[in-house]
């Protein structure tokens, strides 16, 4: 093994870098080596980014493998007659100092250089990682298990600099998700429990989620895209019911139980139902349209949300979102209360007297003619012809 130590002369000699500081673990036991091997601070803080990574990952064993072995292995690189008799500590401040290429730092304090491993010390800027994080990745280097290999390649593939959570996402990155388009958009290892979490539920309600469909959409990604998008493009493609609706006794009937049916559905019907796909595949809501069974006729769709015990109406849409004729809106609601949909509800009377009551009461809702939600209307359609005649098929 070639190892150079310093030995600047006034030819070539180069400017100083300016120093920058580091604080946190590094930091003290750099200061533990100073006392021992005073200006070792204040060099470090000269050093580049990829000598002082080198460093840190040093030091990153230092209590693993103890300060005698590390000193041994360096009395026996013979790195100079004068640093023989060096006791452990100042040795190794000395030779962190004279030791000016990051690979015969690196291969001198930990006793090897695996392949690739400088590379990635070259890309994670200044700032010290954990020493964990030191210690997992010059693991991965050095081992030979296909996954770690993958794990290896995979950092190379990702482009820019390197985060140190980026190393421990990949420890415990579902391993159909190793892909650099989105590992390179994953900086916080909370957030895989997160993405493991919410793919699990999106295999349940995505019959297309398989592995190689999910491994398929990674490739898709684009730049500014992040797990958030992931997530939201398979949610678009749900067909399968978080909680279903039997309609099975009625063909007027028909649940929109897929993304690709909502989508259908708010084109033709001309509103945002697109926008609601979030609020069914995660069972909060489930949409219903009533297809009459003449042409002529106008169809509906109902809102229903889930309680706990099944469903109840919320509102019924016509075309455009206008307000649905009264005796249409009667059928629909009759038509799903047979199907089990629980219906609002108010005071057994007149609609005059409700009318008039709710209104003096600030009870808005029980008045107003387009309150599709509450069992018989209270309000007859006749007081807005226009609208019902704007209904369209």
């Amino acid at each position: 093994m070639e190892l150079r130590l310093a030995s600047k002369t006034k030819n070539d000699a180069k400017p100083e870098r300016k120093p920058v500081p580091y604080c946190g673990w590094v930091l003290d036991r750099i200061i533990e080596l100073d006392s021992f091997c005073p200006g070792l601070l204040a060099e470090t803080f000269r050093f580049g980014s990829k000598r002082r990574q080198a460093l840190f990952m040093g030091l990153a064993f230092l209590r693993t493998h103890g300060i005698e072995e590390i000193a041994h292995r360096l009395r026996r690189l013979e790195l100079a007659p004068e640093f023989q008799d060096l006791n452990d500590a100042v040795l190794l401040g000395r030779a962190i100092i004279h030791l000016r290429r990051p690979r015969d730092l690196v291969a001198a304090v930990l006793g090897e250089r695996p392949n690739g491993l400088l590379g990635a010390l070259a890309r994670l800027g200044p700032e010290p990682l954990k020493a964990d994080q030191y210690r997992e990745l010059y693991r991965l280097f050095a081992s030979t298990a296909p996954a770690d290999r993958r794990r290896v390649k995979l950092l190379g593939q990702i482009e820019g600099d390197l985060v140190g959570a980026q190393i421990e996402i990949l420890k415990i990155l579902d391993p159909i998700l190793m892909h650099p388009a989105l590992v390179s958009k994953i900086h916080d290892v909370e957030h895989v429990p997160e993405l493991h979490h919410a793919l699990a539920y999106i295999r349940t309600y995505c019959s297309g989620a398989t592995d190689a469909g999910i491994r398929a959409s990674l490739g898709l990604l684009r730049p500014d895209d992040s797990r958030v998008d992931l997530v939201r493009a398979w949610s678009k493609r749900f067909d399968l019911l978080p909680y279903g609706l039997d309609t099975s006794s009625d063909a007027t009937l028909v649940v929109l139980a897929s993304a690709a049916a909502m989508n259908d559905a708010g084109r033709r019907y001309r509103n945002c139902l697109a926008s609601r796909i979030s609020d069914v595949i995660l069972g909060t809501h489930l949409f219903v349209e009533y297809r009459p069974i003449s042409r002529s006729e106008p169809g509906v769709i109902a809102e229903l949300r889930r309680i706990e015990r099944g469903f109840f109406l919320e509102n019924l849409y016509g075309v455009g979102n206008t307000r649905v004729r009264a005796d249409r809106a009667n059928l629909v609601r009759r038509k799903l209360a047979a199907c089990g949909v629980a219906l609002l509800d108010h005071a057994p009377a007149s609609p005059e007297m409700i009318h008039a009551v709710a209104g003096m009461l600030g009870a808005w809702p029980l008045g107003l003619p387009d309150n599709n939600a509450w069992g018989e209307e209270v309000i007859d359609a006749a007081d807005h012809p226009e609208r019902a005649l704007d209904e369209a098929a």
